[in-house]
């Protein structure tokens, strides 16, 4: 958990050590906390709930940077994170395609510290002002639950909820089609990505019954209907 003197979570995804370690160092200062991670591919998508901005190069990896996002962008569970890109590479057609998979920001190497610190400023301003206006401010409510987008906790009346990633996950897709079916497969794409689901739609039934019961009363009004899914209403 983060203490009080901290403004957030950054993640750094990129093997150049001297860059990641000025960044670390600078930011860590600022009272950001800061971990860093060398290869994409082993970034956990399931461990990022505390995470408000990924800075990523990894461009030369197998696994690149610009994966790392679109991965990002199409997991419920990351899709908020905020991101910035910065590569050696550079073009018109290099920043089209990282804004498009979903960054927020793009930066040409060599970049100067200040620049990019001011960056950072600027895409987690923006980023709190996007979120705060779709959600009403970051939190959805429905009846006497409400969802607590940044922090990506729940509670019904003034009780917490202790769901895991993947039941914040469901539920967060429910309410987001409130009133509206959502299939199984679609279901899985959002929520496994694919990842450990095999493509087994047991496994949605298995989570939502577990989804259900924790949420009490509230869990009644997840429906199912045969062929089309399962909508809360």
């Amino acid at each position: 958990m983060l203490g009080t003197s901290e403004l957030g979570h950054i993640l750094i995804v990129d093997d150049d050590t001297n860059i990641t370690e000025l960044l670390r160092v600078n930011l860590q200062s600022m009272r950001y906390s800061v971990e860093v991670i060398e290869k994409a591919s082993d970034v956990d998508r399931g461990a990022q709930g505390h995470t408000r901005l990924v800075i990523v190069d990894a461009m030369q990896q197998q696994y690149s940077g610009m994966d790392l996002i679109r991965d990002f962008k199409a997991d419920l569970r990351t899709e908020q994170i905020a991101i910035i890109l910065y590569s050696a590479f550079k073009g018109e057609s290099i920043v089209i395609e990282a804004l498009d998979a979903g960054a927020d920001d793009f930066l040409v190497k060599p970049f100067s510290l200040r620049e990019m610190i001011a960056r950072i400023k600027s895409v987690l301003r923006r980023h709190e002002r996007s979120l705060a206006g779709a959600s009403g401010g970051n939190v959805i409510t429905f009846m006497d639950m409400t969802v607590a987008l940044i922090t990506q906790t729940v509670r019904i009346g003034q009780l917490p909820v202790p769901l895991t990633k993947t039941e914040y996950a469901l539920l967060l897709l429910l309410l987001k089609n409130r009133d509206n079916y959502v299939t199984r497969a679609e279901i899985l794409s959002k929520v496994w990505n694919d990842d450990i689901s095999g493509g087994n739609e047991r496994v949605v039934d298995t989570n939502i019954s577990r989804l259900r019961k924790k949420l009490g009363d509230i869990g009644a009004h997840i429906v199912n209907r045969s062929g089309h899914g399962y909508m809360i209403s």
